[in-house]
């Protein structure tokens, strides 16, 4: 008969803990924290004798989202899953995510649990189990096994212990192939003993003598003993939950996510190519250069995701990807991983490694379906403005770029400097960009101004700040400022924190003529007095959105409420910086008497020129500030 480990998993507090403990006698929530929360946070362990006399693994893996890596750690060797599921709440999200994660993992044996069926209305029951059928009705789980039980009451649990040993049985025998490795999850050290390691056996089978390798630091030890459920044995096969205690070799050389193999060749590699499956889900899919979390073994590490043949992997969609990874990583072919996304953690893609030690990929010079080997080789150029349109963040630094291909600063300089004096590559101050992508961005920064001066005709242009809220969506804050800085040489024109297409210019009807035209002869003659809004309202019926009109042209906004004629303002501006050049600074008193106007009529204009740096307050009086 077959080893077999079985793994649990399900939401937080709906019983997984407590039903291991009622068919295995055994506690797995083993720290002082995990029974302070109540809930698993490490993997735990345990073995259960079924009623033929087989023993078989059992791993409990967390529930909490924060603890999804223990989970995925605890899934590889893994051959039936018990989805536990409580009976008062039925599926929640951190359900779903499990599945998702289960069937990324190529795990298709399944059994539901209904936990706590003892504690709820039978109605409720049937009504949660009817849920239950409609939310997994397009998923491996379709058609597995439900069994109700309650691990207080002992309610079904020799049902399941029935149906876990016919399962047992169905299982095939692992091949004994392979050179043995084991990925650590968990190391310790045992007082008399020394440095004890555990995890699944993924392949072949270890003897007690053995020599070992850890990777990634290819250290060599030697297997002291073997356990396999709490008994000491001569060997441990593939698929068996084992613990080694090592020779010659401290806790400290040793940490979860480490691999152990017989085999002193095994590769460390910084990249794969794999085959996944996005979640129909995922908003966005899988894009070129997107940051993810790559769960594999008992590792995780960071990686980014270049597409191979295609452009990018869609929500529900299939495809190839060769992981750039930060850190490196010894895996097999055919092992299972996960991807979540960066930030915010979510889980979004699963599947397999082909290649686990890959030459570096030209995305669309690659034949996909012949093992991901490379049809022809590209140009750099080529690569550079494949990267530079595919990927979702249009800037980029020459680091990214260097990450990426893979080649010396010295070689990629001189291919940028000529693709920028062809036009196509931009250098701008937040990177470098493609001209295609800068016509993709300079097309929809059109749009959203064109679309703002048909719905305003008598303003100059968009809020400068409305403007990059409307772009922020696409592009970081120093983009967006290099975006308007390329656009001012041929498409856009700026003034007073205002945006506006080149081409566009306010045009009056007589009417709003009329209006302008009572509007400056009121403020000049007010001269240094700024006016109040609301009387220049009373002026004319169209007063209100032509002063809105005239902001940043012939008239200035000292404040919400105040506006001063320009030619007044300039003219202020003037007698302020004589003054102070001959004077050295001025004080309020001073630009009162010199303007012949009122004391607040002289703050609200200073004020205003200190905003605009024209003028700086020192204590009580003034001096020429940056703008001057």
């Amino acid at each position: 008969m077959a080893n077999i480990v079985i793994g649990t998993a399900g939401h937080i507090d709906h019983g997984k803990t407590t039903l291991i403990k009622a068919l295995t006698g055994i506690e797995t929530d083993t720290t002082k924290e995990e029974k302070k929360r109540g809930m698993s946070i490490n993997l735990g362990f345990a073995y259960l004798d079924l009623p033929n006399n087989k023993r078989v693994g059992i791993v409990d893996v967390p529930g909490h989202e924060k603890f999804i890596k223990n989970m995925v750690a605890g899934l590889p060797g893994i051959n039936l899953v018990l989805l536990v599921i409580d009976a008062a709440e039925g599926i929640m999200p951190q359900t779903k995510e499990h599945i998702d994660i289960l069937t990324l993992l190529g795990i298709r044996d399944f059994l539901i649990v209904l936990t706590k069926v003892d504690t709820v209305d039978p109605e409720l029951k049937e009504l949660v189990i009817e849920d239950i059928r409609d939310q997994l009705a397009d998923t491996p789980l379709a058609d597995a096994e439900l069994i109700e039980t309650d691990a207080v009451t002992g309610t079904g649990i020799k049902e399941l212990l029935t149906k876990i040993q016919a399962r047992s049985e169905e299982v095939q025998e692992r091949s004994e192939s392979g050179l043995a490795r084991l990925n650590v999850d968990r190391v310790f050290s045992v007082k008399g003993f020394g440095t004890v390691v555990t995890g699944t056996l993924l392949d072949g089978s270890i003897n007690i003598g053995d020599d070992l390798y850890l990777y990634p630091s290819e250290k060599k030890t030697r297997v002291r003993n073997i356990q396999v459920h709490e008994t000491d044995v001569k060997n441990a096969q593939s698929g068996q939950r084992t613990a080694l205690n090592l020779a010659n070799i401290a806790t400290d050389d040793i940490k979860r996510g480490d691999v152990l193999s017989v085999s002193e060749k095994l590769e460390d590699t910084w990249m794969l190519d794999v085959k996944v499956t996005c979640l129909p889900e995922v908003v966005g899919g899988i894009g070129l250069w997107d940051r993810v979390r790559l769960l594999i073994g008992t590792r995780e590490v960071m990686a980014r995701t270049v597409p191979l043949g295609i452009d990018w992997i869609g929500p529900g969609e299939e495809g190839f990807l060769q992981l750039r990874l930060e850190e490196q990583v010894a895996v097999k072919e055919r092992d299972r991983f996960i991807l979540r996304s960066y930030s915010p953690m979510q889980t979004i893609a699963g599947g397999e490694v082909l290649d686990a030690a890959p030459h570096k990929h030209r995305r669309f010079k690659v034949e996909i379906l012949e093992s991901l080997k490379a049809k022809e080789e590209g140009s750099l150029d080529e690569l550079i403005t494949d990267f530079l349109i595919n990927k979702k963040q249009p800037f980029t630094n020459e680091k990214a770029l260097l990450e990426y291909l893979g080649v010396a600063k010295e070689e990629l300089q001189p291919i940028l400097v000529e693709m920028e004096a062809e036009g196509r590559v931009i250098k701008t101050k937040a990177g470098y960009l493609a001209q295609a992508s800068y016509q993709k961005l300079a097309d929809r920064a059109t749009e959203i101004l064109s679309v703002y001066h048909k719905q305003y005709r008598l303003r100059f242009g968009m809020p400068l700040e409305e403007f990059r809220s409307r772009m922020r969506g696409i592009l970081a804050e120093k983009e967006i400022s290099a975006l308007i800085a390329l656009m001012k040489e041929t498409l856009v024109k700026e003034a007073n924190d205002k945006l506006a297409l080149v081409d566009f210019n306010v045009s009056f009807n007589k009417y709003q003529q009329i209006a302008k035209e009572k509007i400056e002869q009121t403020l000049a003659k007010n001269g240094y007095t700024p006016a109040k809004k609301e009387e220049l309202f009373e002026l004319d019926k169209n007063a209100e959105e032509v002063l809105e009109a005239l902001n940043g042209d012939s008239v200035v906004f000292l404040t919400h409420e105040y506006v001063l004629l320009g030619k007044i303002f300039d003219q202020a501006v003037n007698l302020i910086r004589e003054y102070i050049t001959e004077n050295n600074q001025m004080t309020l008193g001073d630009f009162r008497d010199l303007t012949k106007s009122s004391r607040k009529s002289s703050m609200l204009i200073l004020e205003y020129m200190d905003k605009q740096e024209i003028t700086k307050r020192v204590e009580n009086y003034r001096v020429l500030g940056k703008m001057s």
